[in-house]
């Protein structure tokens, strides 16, 4: 998680709609149907749960009739958002303190948020699908057939950059999951991870997991079904051409291509989980 990429996007603009709440002890932003069965957990990249591009589309998804969950993986800690731009290169020519300050220091702060959070990465997510598996208690006055049960709620897990890596090595917490350009994955020993439905997207040139990647992935994966306990339409890889690392969390919406891809990502996903929870 090293390119220039992983700290470098577009601000969303928008309302968040949801709530915050705890969810197995963890801090999380919650929106969409209370009592959904369906349910969709987010793994964020590394401006964590607090970010608006994260809120905003955990509200997009939670609008096709899911619950989603943005649980604060990071214990309170996120890249600060003036990064996004930092490495801008039109903002070089315009300032040194960008060119000579800004842009350095963006990349310096990736290394304590990596020493500081991979250690507790799984326990953490571990425990919210955990809690959202368990039976929900129904009130005293209440009957109790309306109330989600942990045999009918299934959870999937949507993880990009920092967070895809746990799409894809924590696959099997969950009844599925989507992988959005992962980063500081172990290639490939954490494909062992994948048991249940599983889907990949990628930018072509990704510097962290490109296109020959993907298809190396695919090619493991679709070679080991049968021990897997799973079908081939339970294996989908997607490669997106002319957008780079981070373009579904944040695109400049204001480019044509870049939003067609963005959409086009969230298409995959919503469309993932409609057909495995």
């Amino acid at each position: 998680m090293s390119c220039t990429e992983c700290v470098t996007g577009a601000l969303h603009s928008g309302t968040p709609k949801g709530t915050e709440t705890k969810v197995g002890g963890v801090d999380a932003y919650v929106v969409g149907d209370e009592h959904s069965t369906r349910v969709i957990v987010i793994g964020c990249d590394i401006f964590g749960w607090r970010f608006v591009n994260m809120r905003l589309l955990a509200d997009e998804y939670a609008a096709h009739g899911f619950r989603v969950v943005v649980p604060d993986l990071f214990s309170d800690w996120e890249l600060p958002t003036w990064t996004l731009n930092a490495h801008d290169p039109s903002n070089f020519r315009k300032s040194l303190f960008q060119r000579y300050v800004l842009a350095p220091a963006a990349l310096f702060v990736l290394a304590p948020f990596v020493l500081r959070n991979l250690p507790r990465q799984v326990s953490l997510i571990t425990s919210v699908a955990d809690a959202l598996r368990s039976p929900v208690p129904a009130p005293a006055h209440a009957p109790v057939s309306g109330a989600p049960t942990k045999d009918t709620v299934k959870v999937g897990f949507v993880g990009f950059c920092w967070g895809g890596r746990f799409a894809i090595s924590q696959n099997h917490l969950f009844d599925a999951s989507v992988a959005a350009h992962p980063s500081l994955v172990r290639f490939p020993d954490e494909l062992a991870g994948i048991r249940k439905p599983f889907s990949l997207a990628v930018a072509h040139d990704d510097p962290d997991f490109d296109r020959a990647r993907a298809e190396e992935t695919e090619r493991i994966l679709r070679g080991s079904l049968g021990e897997r306990g799973l079908r081939e339409d339970q294996v989908e890889v997607r490669v997106y051409e002319g957008v780079k690392h981070g373009w579904t969390t944040r695109a400049n919406l204001a480019d044509p291509k870049q939003r067609e891809a963005r959409d086009e990502a969230v298409k995959q996903v919503v469309g993932w989980f409609d057909r495995f929870l």
